[in-house]
């Protein structure tokens, strides 16, 4: 019997957020679950690395670079520099023809909790940042979160949550097919992406390590 509830009670935690398995590869797990307020899923991404926070960060604030690892990114710029933990950036996203490609403009901080030395790295989108581009689809909603924790050994894990809504006709259910897809390979790409010497070698001096 005790047996039985403690199984009850693991279940019932396990999907009390709504997160439901979707994907696992390479040491990448990926997650999805319903918005209420949007047909289109949010998901999210887990895996482990062995590597600095500074590593892992460097290659997140690299927005120039940001087309060597970000699945389907065309095109990546800076906006506008606050500072060097908070910027507005513009991506490009190649969309599957005949669909016009995605603009999105995000506004990113960085943050990093000084006893933990949790990095957690918050973007909200900013569509009406510039006037429209009919080359374009503007992504009416984006939201995403970064949660770099490191762990003994020189390990980091990395979590990647969001949400995204394209903008523009296009079916929910196709949408839905990248929402696993972009950013699992996004993660897995970040992984060979951050073994660059100039990551691997990177300084920041606003990143503390453990």
């Amino acid at each position: 019997m005790r047996s039985v509830l403690f199984l009850l009670t693991f279940t019932v935690s396990l999907f009390a957020d709504g997160w439901k398995f979707a994907k696992s590869t390479d040491g990448v797990t990926a997650y999805t679950r319903v918005v209420s307020t949007s047909n289109f899923k949010e998901y999210k991404v887990e895996t482990e690395v062995n590597a600095t926070l500074t590593q892992v960060v460097a290659v997140l604030m690299s927005v120039a670079d940001m087309p060597q690892w970000v699945d389907r990114c065309a095109e990546a710029k800076m906006l506008k520099e606050m500072s060097a933990t908070e910027s507005i950036t513009r991506t490009i996203t190649s969309s599957p023809f005949p669909l016009k490609n995605r603009e999105a403009i995000s506004h990113g901080r960085l943050y990093q909790d000084q006893k933990t030395k949790v990095v957690t790295l918050v973007a909200t989108g900013r569509p009406d940042y510039l006037p429209a581009n009919s080359q374009f689809e503007r992504v009416k909603e984006t939201r995403g979160r970064w949660v770099l924790t490191p762990k003994p050994g020189g390990k980091v894990h990395i979590q990647m949550i969001g949400h995204t809504d394209p903008g523009g006709i296009i079916p929910a259910p196709i949408a839905n097919q990248f929402v696993v897809m972009i950013p699992l390979n996004s993660v897995k790409n970040l992984r060979t992406q951050m073994r660059k010497e100039k990551y691997v070698k990177a300084k920041l001096n606003y990143i503390k390590e453990l």
